[in-house]
């Protein structure tokens, strides 16, 4: 009798624990502001150059890192840029900075498709070279 009891509160604490642990982490995500375009291009993970160079990864903090890929030499090391990104909600368009140079996104997200697209200019006429490639997190 005695062990099972032991045996009972110990799984009793058990699930309490990971209760708790997830209400908190629950709580904290729930907390956060809402940061305006975050949902939207977080569900995209690392963007893709048309030419595979170049990869694009946004954070919520509004940081932007460009790691660029030598195409010539395998062992030379990538180069890493860091810079910020902005989102306005009016037009719907993602602004990227790199020290002096900026650019300004739309993001593509077609129903039913599993690629997300931030291409420049208008969706009508898109630059696959000037824009980037990700498949959408399911």
């Amino acid at each position: 009798m005695r062990r099972w009891s032991i045996i009972v509160l110990f799984w009793a604490a058990l699930i309490l624990g990971v209760y708790a642990l997830l209400s908190f982490e629950r709580a904290r995500r729930l907390s956060r502001p809402e940061i305006a375009g975050w949902d939207d291009i977080h569900g995209c993970g690392s963007l893709t150059s048309f030419d595979g160079t170049k990869t694009l990864d946004l954070d919520r903090t509004h940081k932007a890192h460009l790691t660029e890929k030598t195409s010539d030499d395998d062992d030379a090391p990538e180069r890493t840029v860091d810079g910020t990104w902005s989102f306005e909600a009016e037009k719907e368009r993602y602004t990227i900075s790199f020290e002096e140079r900026s650019a300004s996104y739309a993001l593509v997200k077609p129903e039913g498709s599993s690629v997300c697209i931030l291409t420049p200019g208008d969706v009508g006429t898109v630059n696959l070279g000037e824009s980037w490639f990700a498949p959408k997190d399911e």
